[in-house]
């Protein structure tokens, strides 16, 4: 090649447009961190290795959530990989930071850092410029296969030893439009081909639903993926340790700190907090080495403040958000005007889509550029705020909520119903979740023995659990913190006991001996001995005078909780104590023993007053009602038992359990008998009817304990794999649930006499259930795409489906036979409805059209055409008289489906129209949009009646 010819290419491939910010070695780059020597050693070793390999897979897909540390990664694998002349281009997409958020100059932009690498590329991309000198403002398809596939073929012909470049792409998720990440995700591995040059694509994103539907489209040989996220928690730790360290070494190096601090303690704390977000780490460690504040008492302000704050990224950012807006030596008026500006400015930042520049936020706000760039100065350490007033403020917080997140929230939660406009209508194929959210709250770990007995405060606000490793444990219900452990115990303990004042709690140990503690303090009050057993149960008398100790040498031993001293022993011909229980207006004692008898004591005179006599086995609990008229018994023999304590008269028995009743109690408000089993379920019965309400099954081992709080409001469980769990017993009863389904569920409708249920799914198929059983009872195939809707007749004889495929079908749900296949739309079917004769049938599409079908012969009745974008769904009025169509144009139309007549035109919504539905008067029409409001419209004159704000419900 002569100079000339050169000078030729270069004047030619300076039409290729680069964004130099997004390389690796850009000045943009320079200052952003990559990993600390020692950490992530095994994710880079194992990303090193395939990088190397000539026949591996082509592609490695690095995924995880906001603040993870995937660009810290990216950077780090491209720096390597440009050490060791491996690296063949790299591109960091930033959103909102111009080039570097979209795709336009992807393709030329890695061509022509390819070509620095591996100059033979040259001439290739040179003969693709001069076929089509506008080759870099063509199709992205078209970029990659002329500009990189096509050039990198040809090398194939030369000859040459086969060698690795590796392509570096970060943050894809951050480019913008769906549709271009997937045509990046489907291009990539067509590099395959190049034999020459073995291309491989390091890969990171947000495991987004876009990108995870773009890999779902290609061989599973082309790629591997890793996420980030699942990482083990250990390895993770031990990384976030090491950053702090080298973090906090540099800090008293540069503010000449005593090297004691801030301790190994201190810095675990903060691991803890950060894990499993590097970012939350980095919060910390900016916010103390600001140079303005003096870094221990940040430190120790951060630490101090932890207690108010429950999520991790909230222990992070409001205590220095809480710093920075609190001003002491502003006035009322000042710190309410700091406040303003702090909501409008970090609110937009946060709020918005795309991140803004300071400048461009300015007239946005109204609010002058000197005076936004000096709010946010403060905020520099919770926000990435660029000197340069035309860069964007991009805002960081980990693990937020995002409008996405909002398919994997339960079905029928107040969030998800309160939100669902919100959902972005790119999300096609929605998540099988649980239909609410479950039972349990809290699970408070700790113990290393099983959980024997958990009591609750009077005041609910302490959690104990006593435990075979031998301690006590006090918890907070409301936020799962352990506030105290009490020792001193040589043996398991089985059973705590808070007095009604809780000033004290017992615990009975296999020591033999009862304890009696200051719950405030931990302290020790005093140590009850005389038994000559392991001390089964411990309970105190209403009043809290006395105490009620039960032990494996058959005897019940009554105490003076003041002074300690033995008032009464309670003996007979009767085998181990296991369960005591006071009634609540303290006329009686029952204790449960192996002798598979309850007995029924006068605590003030000592004397039996029943023996209650029915269970096959022994007693393993009793409780009393809170009105002391029912006394609950759990035996061996998997039975609970409801009795007259004043009768001694068998009331109900409750059965269900799988094997023995370990523990029983009542709610405080009486609506609620718990059961605690061997089998290792919690079941909630009604103790009026004797109706099972709810069995919680969350446990890989037996419920020893169960506890109500004082509110009623939440169930204490103790069990022998170790951990308490925190219940809910309020949550509603799931009637059943219908699985089999691999794809989401599009629609349902039930058939009108309730006998049977239909499903739609983007398998294809509508699934027919027996409501009653939840059994399958027929699946209807046919459709060759994704199905929308679905609908029945008004005498159930009927079963309309519509589908992407642009065909309606219509079935006879008896049978599963097809009665007709409707074609005629030229874009997918959105919605069906039914007239309510039954025989009119209307289909709305995305070809703009409404359309109306005889259900007899299924042939094309009618044709409607005046809207002008696709129309989402068609309803019949309950009269017959008016059809309904609402279009994503924001109007609805109301048409004669007699003759097909536009007869009103309704406009008030300000996005799409989503669903429409009659009252069953026919008088009003409801249309619910993506604006986030519900419009009622009177369909006579088709006023706007009254318009209801969703998003503010």
């Amino acid at each position: 090649m002569t100079a000339i010819e050169c000078l030729d290419q270069k004047i030619d491939l300076g039409k290729l447009p680069v964004v130099q910010e997004a390389a690796i070695d850009s000045f943009a780059n320079q200052h952003e961190d990559e990993c600390l020597r020692g950490t992530r050693t095994r994710l880079l070793k194992e990303i090193g290795k395939w990088a190397k390999l000539l026949h591996g897979k082509c592609i490695f897909w690095l995924k995880g959530m906001a603040g993870t540390g995937k660009s810290t990664i990216s950077r780090t694998v491209a720096r390597s990989l440009k050490d060791t002349n491996n690296l063949g281009a790299s591109f960091f997409f930033k959103r909102g930071d111009g080039n570097r958020g979209n795709a336009k100059k992807l393709f030329t932009t890695l061509t022509t850092q390819l070509m620095l690498r591996i100059p033979e590329l040259r001439s290739g991309v040179q003969k693709a410029l001069h076929d089509d000198p506008d080759i870099a403002s063509k199709s992205l398809r078209e970029q990659f296969e002329k500009l990189l596939l096509q050039p990198l073929l040809y090398l194939d012909q030369l000859g040459r030893q086969p060698r690795t470049a590796v392509i570096v792409i970060d943050a894809l998720d951050e480019c913008d439009h769906d549709q271009d990440i997937q045509n990046i995700i489907r291009l990539l591995p067509l590099l395959q081909k190049a034999k020459a040059v073995c291309i491989r694509i390091f890969l990171t994103s947000r495991p987004e639903l876009p990108i995870s539907i773009g890999f779902s489209e290609i061989a599973d040989h082309e790629y591997q993926d890793l996420a980030l996220h699942e990482i083990p928690e250990e390895m993770t730790e031990h990384d976030i340790h090491l950053f702090l360290q080298h973090r906090f070494a540099k800090i008293k190096r540069d503010r000449n700190i005593s090297q004691a601090w801030p301790g190994d303690d201190v810095i675990q704390k903060l691991v803890t907090m950060s894990v499993p977000l590097f970012i939350s780490a980095a919060t910390v460690c900016r916010y103390i080495e600001n140079s303005k504040w003096e870094p221990k008492s940040r430190l120790a302000e951060l630490l101090t403040d932890q207690a108010k704050y429950v999520s991790r990224m909230d222990k992070t950012y409001l205590p220095i958000l809480t710093r920075l807006l609190d001003d002491q030596e502003s006035n009322e008026f000042e710190q309410r005007q700091l406040m303003q500006e702090f909501q409008s400015i970090v609110g937009a930042i946060i709020i918005l889509t795309v991140p803004l520049s300071i400048n461009a936020l300015s007239p946005f706000l109204g609010i002058s550029a000197d005076q936004v760039s000096n709010r946010l100065d403060s905020f520099r350490s919770v926000l990435s705020v660029p000197n340069d007033r035309d860069q964007p403020i991009a805002d960081k917080a980990p693990l937020q909520l995002y409008v996405a997140g909002l398919i994997f929230i339960p079905e029928t939660s107040i969030t998800r119903k309160l939100f669902k406009a919100e959902i972005p209508p790119w999300i096609s194929q929605i998540p099988r979740v649980e239909e609410r959210w479950s039972a349990e709250l809290q699970t408070l770990e700790g113990h290393s023995g099983s959980v024997e007995s958990v009591a609750f405060s009077p005041n609910g606000l302490l959690l104990a659990s006593a435990s075979f490793d031998k301690t006590v444990r006090l918890w907070s219900p409301a936020t799962g913190a352990l506030q105290q452990t009490l020792e001193g115990k040589s043996h398991g303990i089985r059973s705590v006991a808070f007095s009604p004042d809780g000033r004290l709690l017992a615990s009975g140990s296999f020591d033999k001996t009862v304890r009696l503690w200051n719950p405030s303090t931990g302290a020790l009050q005093q140590t009850l001995k005389g038994h000559s057993g392991p001390i089964w149960s411990v309970a105190f008398s209403p009043d809290g005078r006395r105490l009620a100790s039960g032990s494996a040498d058959r005897i019940v031993r009554l105490w003076d909780t003041e002074s300690g001293a033995l008032q009464q022993i309670l003996a007979g011909r009767f085998h181990w104590i296991k369960s005591l229980a006071f009634s609540p207006d303290g006329r009686l004692l029952a204790s449960g023993s192996d002798d598979k008898v309850l007995h029924l004591w006068d605590p003030k005179t000592g004397a039996l007053q029943q023996t209650l006599k029915g269970q096959s086995q022994s007693t393993w609990s009793v409780a009393f009602s809170p009105d002391s008229r029912m006394l609950a018994s759990g035996s061996a023999d998997r039975v609970v038992r409801l009795w007259d304590p004043a009768t001694g008269v068998l009331q109900m028995t409750l059965e269900g359990h799988l094997s023995s009743i370990l523990s029983v109690a009542f709610s405080p408000d009486g609506r609620l008998l718990a059961s605690g089993s061997d089998d290792k379920t919690v079941r909630l019965w009604n103790p009026s009817t004797g109706a099972l309400q709810q069995t919680l099954a969350a446990y890989s081992g037996s419920i020893r304990s169960l506890a109500f709080s004082p509110d009623s409001r939440l169930l204490a469980s103790g069990s022998y794999d170790k951990i308490v769990r925190l219940w809910d017993p309020t949550a509603c009863v799931l009637q059943q649930t219908f699985e089999g389904r691999s794809h989401s569920i599009r629609s349902i409708a039930f058939s009108p006499d309730s006998r049977l249920l239909a499903s739609c799914s983007d398998d294809k198929t509508v699934c027919l259930w027996d409501p009653a059983t939840g059994a399958l009872q027929r699946t209807l195939e046919g459709h060759s795409l994704s199905i929308r809707s679905i609908a029945f007749s008004p005498d159930g004889r009927l079963l309309a489906s519509c589908s992407y495929d642009m065909t309606i079908r219509v079935w006879d749900p008896a049978t599963g036979a097809i009665q007709h296949t409707l074609e005629g739309h030229s874009q997918p079917v959105m919605s069906v409805a039914f007239a309510p004769d039954g025989r009119l049938l209307a289909s709305g599409s995305d070809d703009k059209t409404v359309r109306l079908w005889d259900t007899k012969s299924g042939t094309l009745q009618q044709t409607l055409e005046d809207h002008s974008h696709s129309t989402w769904s068609v309803a019949f009025s309950p009269d017959g008289r008016l059809l309904a169509s609402g279009s994503s144009h924001k109007i609805v139309c109301l048409w004669d489906p007699a003759t097909g007549a536009l007869l009103n035109i309704l406009e008030g919504h300000f996005s799409s129209i989503l669903s429409v539905a009659f009252s069953p008067d026919s008088r009003l029409l409801a249309s619910c949009s993506d604006d986030k409001t519900v419009c009622l419209w009177d369909t006579e004159s088709g006023a706007l009646q009254q318009t209801i704000n969703a998003s503010g419900a």
